[in-house]
């Protein structure tokens, strides 16, 4: 048994247009077809997305495109979401972040939060998207080049006046971009791979290992199950430690602000962490026992 979901779409060439250059039509839907097929391949692997092309209207000029979704009823996960509205939810946060990329560069510390959304941070500014679409841009070549050739013809045409993207069915516009900034995004400028980032994570809880009375010294915790070494860069807490207001015992919970910084890795084709630093302990957890344990500090006279 077969599930299909069934989506309509408007591609919009704005300006006053009668005519379209073949050359131009067929690069940007090629491409923004590919992007959507790469997009449906991550959400679910092996899904069969057809795309038709319905007649254009007059005055701007304006392709209605019919997208269908078929995948095997064992592949489709995705709970009470129909796979066609969720595959172009994600092709527009792509636009939309290559956009915000092509205007603000790259980003450099990145924000996961609880809704399943990232938050990216640069000098310039900041976007949410959802963590689908980061995903995809940060590791996927293929997508990254056929969003830059949506508009790589564009850009060289004065009489088009804009690009955007309409879900039909809910009438509600999810990408839009002026000419002004066609150029910006077919460049590759911004492509650059990206070797390091930031991620920033609340809430998360380290159980303390060993300590270093010592400022800028890491100290060992189990995170997740995995032992790192990380730097309390909270000064007041730190000034608690110095004054003797806060006691530890091995096997105490830090409720922490955790930044994790991260390098690509080329081989595993994804980012990996290098290094951790607390920047906010929210909460201290002492451990119950009715035992001393044995406390692992650390010499830092040597």
């Amino acid at each position: 048994m077969v599930n299909s979901d069934n989506k309509n779409l408007e591609i919009k060439f704005g300006g006053e247009l009668h005519e379209i250059d073949v050359d131009l039509l067929i690069e940007s839907l090629v491409s923004y077809s590919s992007v959507i097929q790469e997009s449906a391949a991550y959400l679910s692997p092996g899904i069969k997305v057809n795309i038709k092309i319905k007649a254009p209207r007059e005055g701007s000029f304006i392709i209605l495109l019919n997208l269908i979704a078929e995948n095997a009823n064992d592949l489709f996960t995705k709970e009470n979401v129909a796979l066609a509205s969720e595959i172009i939810t994600i092709v527009g946060g792509l636009y939309s972040l290559k956009k915000w990329i092509a205007k603000n560069g790259k980003p450099e510390t990145v924000k996961p939060d609880e809704d399943n959304s990232i938050e990216i941070f640069n000098n310039n500014g900041s976007i949410t998207v959802n963590q689908s679409v980061y995903n995809i841009y940060q590791e996927n070549p293929k997508v990254r080049e056929n969003l830059r050739n949506t508009f790589s013809k564009l850009k060289e045409r004065g009489e088009i006046t804009d690009f955007s993207i309409k879900d039909v069915d809910l009438s509600k516009e999810i990408f839009q971009v002026n000419k002004e900034d066609f150029a910006a995004l077919a460049s590759s400028d911004d492509e650059i791979e990206q070797k390091k980032q930031e991620v920033l994570k609340e809430n998360q809880e380290l159980s303390v290992f060993k300590v270093v009375f010592k400022e800028n010294y890491k100290w060992e915790f189990y995170y997740q199950g995995v032992k790192i070494y990380a730097s309390i860069k909270d000064n007041e807490y730190f000034k608690k430690i110095e004054k003797g207001e806060i006691a530890f015992r091995s096997g105490d919970k830090l409720i922490v602000s955790l930044k994790i910084e991260q390098v690509f890795n080329e081989s595993a084709n994804t980012f990996v962490n290098d290094s951790y630093h607390i920047t906010k302990v929210i909460k201290h957890i002492p451990r119950p026992s009715l035992v001393q344990d044995t406390f692992d500090f650390e010499d830092t006279q040597k």
